[in-house]
């Protein structure tokens, strides 16, 4: 079902009307009715009951970390275990013969389904998350406007609107305009601007042998700026969307290609996705190297170890490949020489040095370039197999 199609149209529609006239168990069957139908629509009956059984087995890892919070990574473990099984990543070719290794279980919408599943495994097991009836944990999992793209909201947001606690938006008619105004410019984002930049954009299949290094980095260029565009237009309707039935999304998007350094980027882009890092794979990890011995005794080492543990799951979350891992291990290289820069201009000149330099116009017009080249550039190993990145290392 397309965005742009009628379906999803009269869908939006009639859930907010829905969602306006109705209260209790309806409102949420209603909702929850739409929500199915949507999901149905990209899965079939198959993708269906695979994510409906992976919804299940979150839901069980819930109960089980609310009689024991202290093993919480069992349930984590074992949720981990089932999607690298589901995504069939390349380590079990390793691990398992080829009879047991299957793909059909890879269904849209998993990834983003997997982190929100985790989220409430682990804030059940810490008390964050107290309370959840199945049918709305339900709800909270297939909810249609976060369901195939993101952005990854968290359960309490959510509560918090279902329940009336905190408004999508201001019941004003004039914040119901700004929501469809904002749901027209995603579709012009996605559908106009997008669909022009995609017939110049580096694709998997480009002819990486025979293309020249210049345009090779001007399709990848082309790539960032078309990938921002459908994204951030994917997630404009789905966010007006959300406001106009109640239950609003996070932002995810803030104008990346104006982000300053590496650091920076990751809060423009995706913001959703690298709050979720931050707080589930970065926080952890870094606390944990910081009882190390070895790594608590170098100032750096603890922060760039959890920073690289980070963006390795950020690129493997985002596919299954080399590539894909490289594109993580890359982002996460940025970001260590960011820091270390920033820790010896401090170390040799001071923190208000360090301020000043930024604060100047050429520094912050050089920044934000030296940022987007090298930030567009990472996107070659998103688009591009190990086959042809070869090639581009050869050429080199």
């Amino acid at each position: 079902m397309s965005l742009l199609s009628l379906d999803f149209i009269l869908l939006a529609l009639a859930t907010a009307l829905f969602m306006w006239t109705t209260r209790g168990k309806l409102r949420l069957i209603g909702f929850l009715a739409a929500s199915f139908f949507y999901a149905y629509s990209h899965l079939g009956a198959g993708g269906m009951a695979s994510t409906l059984a992976f919804c299940a087995a979150g839901f069980a890892c819930v109960l089980f970390v609310r009689r024991y919070p202290d093993r919480v990574w069992v349930a984590v473990t074992v949720l981990t275990v089932g999607f690298v099984y589901c995504h069939n990543y390349g380590v079990l070719q390793l691990l398992l013969p080829g009879g047991l290794r299957t793909s059909i279980l890879a269904t849209a919408g998993l990834s983003f389904l997997f982190f929100k599943i985790l989220h409430v495994v682990i804030d059940t097991a810490s008390g964050t998350v107290t309370r959840m009836s199945p049918w709305r944990y339900l709800c909270y999992c297939l909810n249609f406007t976060t369901f195939l793209l993101g952005p990854i909201q968290r359960y309490q947001h959510f509560e918090s609107q279902w329940d009336g606690k905190t408004e999508a938006i201001p019941a004003q008619f004039e914040a119901y305009l700004d929501a469809v105004n904002r749901v027209l410019r995603g579709m012009v984002k996605k559908f106009v601007v997008a669909e022009y930049l995609a017939a110049y954009a580096l694709t998997s299949d480009a002819p990486v042998a025979t293309i020249s290094l210049l345009d090779l980095q001007l399709a990848t260029y082309v790539f960032y700026v078309f990938l921002y565009f459908d994204f951030s237009g994917y997630c404009d309707i789905v966010i007006g969307v959300g406001c106009l039935i109640g239950v609003r999304p996070p932002e995810n998007f803030n104008l990346p290609f104006l982000a300053a350094n590496p650091s920076q980027y990751w809060l423009r882009v995706h913001r959703s996705l690298t709050v979720w890092l931050t707080d589930y794979v970065f926080n952890p990890t870094y606390a944990r190297a910081l009882r190390s011995r070895w790594l608590a005794s170098h100032p750096l080492a603890a922060p760039v170890f959890a920073t690289m543990v980070t963006m390795l799951v950020a690129g493997l979350w985002h596919g299954t490949t080399l590539s894909f891992m490289l594109f993580g291990l890359v982002h996460g290289l940025y970001l260590v020489v960011f820091r270390s820069y920033e820790y010896a201009v401090i170390k040799i000149w001071g923190r208000k040095a360090l301020t000043s330099l930024r604060a100047t116009r050429a520094w912050l017009v050089a920044s934000t370039i030296v940022t987007f080249h090298f930030t567009a550039s990472a996107y070659v190993f998103f688009v591009l197999d190990r086959a042809r990145l070869l090639l581009i290392l050869e050429k080199l």
